[in-house]
């Protein structure tokens, strides 16, 4: 399809339609270099009520729209979207400090995110008896709010729009401050097919969240994020009985049978470990090895991880590119720190990084620290990761569940069969038998415990934005 007109050096919140600038603005920085990146405005409390009343307006129409003329419509931004894939992998690449094939990736699996739910309908029942005839169907639940994080800011923004929009609700992003290029542009890039109030976006600085999740005029809160922040949404949402669904963080464990064959499944498992630098919500963060392999297949994990190559996203050779913000950077640099001061053993040190700019940390390997240990018992989202040694099954599937997170786990094996019967004992959303987490828009991302509630994608995560009616005709 011939490329629309898109600006990727100015950047607007979008309201009611409209681009819109202000008076305040902040702006990011590329964690290559720490140079920065484009002005953005902050939206205005103005800004807010603007958005939520024209979102509660075009509810009106969008939610009686027929559904196969939002699938149209939703196939329209495809179209207008594929043009763009290179431009919003740059994009990425600058924000998050993704190597080109993560950035890639990532601006590539929008267009998954596409194909799968507009092969999705929605579900209706009927039973009839001798006295009615009963229909269960699904209703838009309103208008959303989707506060979205900077790990990846496209695809879990339009994660949460297509499938808003697919079932009539209307929708306002709320994009990380860290990250708010691409939501920014997207959202911009709708508005040449949806009406005004369908799809907005408004950000800028951290006032913004909770002033859509108080507003008595929203309908649900679509989050992903850490856990202390879901509880506190979750909270908030309570004084109206929001919807809410939330994505919130992970501590997910790999379990390693001693049947595995070493050399090929260590650089897998390290794969998972440092996938995007750790930072990922459903990336291997402890890893449990069998005691009879334990030394040999650690030796495999040091070998393959130290093959990882830190750099510049735009470095061609770089595999492993920088922590995105400063914060995380310095959140994980606390962690090594404290695992250096309590004497635990690296298999693979934390190594200097030749740069003068840019949050940059080498992978490390924690060699069998304690269970209770901090680099354990907390999500690390960084570049470090412990193993553990194992002996017996029942203890380390224990151990393993031994946490309040339940977002995912891994279980690999030789034996097949062995390796899908502990994954079923596993107390987590999803679970990789022989692979590190390798999610798909066409299975459902939810959390048990304190991962989260609700969930994105599958099948029948669209059905989150809906509230269930049931139509009773008497005879």
């Amino acid at each position: 399809m011939t490329r629309t007109d898109l600006n990727f050096e100015v950047f607007y919140n979008i309201v009611n339609g409209e681009r819109r600038s202000s008076d305040k603005t902040t702006f990011s920085v590329d964690p290559s270099t720490e140079s920065k990146l484009w002005d953005v405005p902050v939206a205005s409390p103005q800004d807010v009520e603007d958005a939520v009343r024209s979102a509660n307006e075009a509810f009106k129409g969008w939610s009686v729209t027929p559904f196969e003329d939002r699938i149209n419509k939703l196939a329209q931004w495809r179209d207008i979207y594929t043009p763009f894939v290179e431009d919003f992998t740059n994009l990425l690449m600058a924000e998050c400090g993704k190597p080109y094939a993560a950035a890639s990736g990532e601006a590539n699996e929008i267009l998954a995110l596409f194909k799968h739910n507009l092969e999705l309908r929605m579900p209706e029942e009927r039973i009839e008896d001798e006295t009615r005839i009963q229909t269960t169907r699904h209703v838009p639940v309103g208008v959303v709010a989707a506060i979205c994080p900077w790990n990846f800011p496209m695809v879990l923004s339009v994660g949460k729009i297509i499938p808003a929009l697919l079932t009539g609700c209307t929708i306002i992003v709320k994009p990380s401050p860290f990250t708010p290029y691409s939501a920014l542009k997207m959202v911009e890039l709708a508005q040449q097919i949806f009406p005004p109030g369908v799809v907005q976006v408004i950000g800028g600085d951290d006032s913004i969240g909770p002033a859509l999740v108080n507003h008595p005029n929203i309908n649900k809160i679509a989050f992903t994020g850490s856990s202390a922040t879901g509880k506190r949404i979750m909270a908030s949402a309570a004084g109206t009985l929001k919807r809410v669904t939330l994505e919130l963080g992970g501590n997910d464990p790999a379990i390693i049978y001693p049947d595995v064959d070493i050399e090929k499944t260590a650089p897998e498992v390290v794969h998972g470990c440092f996938v995007f630098t750790g930072q990922v919500c459903v990336a291997t963060k402890r890893v449990y090895i069998h005691g009879s392999i334990y030394d040999s297949f650690l030796k495999a994990m040091v070998d393959a991880a130290s093959q990882l190559v830190v750099g510049k996203a735009a470095d061609p050779s770089t595999t492993m590119g920088p922590m995105q913000n400063r914060m995380q950077y310095e959140k994980v640099r606390e962690l090594i720190k404290d695992s250096q001061v309590q004497g635990y053993k690296f298999a693979l040190p934390p190594r200097s990084i030749a740069s003068d700019k840019g949050f940059y940390l080498a992978p490390s390997i924690v060699d069998n620290p304690p269970p209770t240990s901090r680099i354990v018992v907390e999500e690390q989202f960084g570049p470090i990761v412990p193993v553990l040694k194992w002996t017996n099954e029942a203890d380390v599937i224990a151990s393993a569940n031994g946490t309040s997170s339940g977002l995912g786990a891994s279980v690999w094996s030789g034996d097949a069969a062995r390796a899908e019967r502990v994954a079923r004992l596993m107390q987590a959303g999803s679970v990789f038998v022989n692979s590190w987490a390798k999610t798909t828009p066409r299975a459902m991302l939810s959390g048990h415990k304190e991962s989260g509630l609700g969930g994105e994608w599958g099948s029948t995560g669209f059905l989150e934005y809906c509230n269930t009616q049931v139509v009773h005709v008497f005879k």
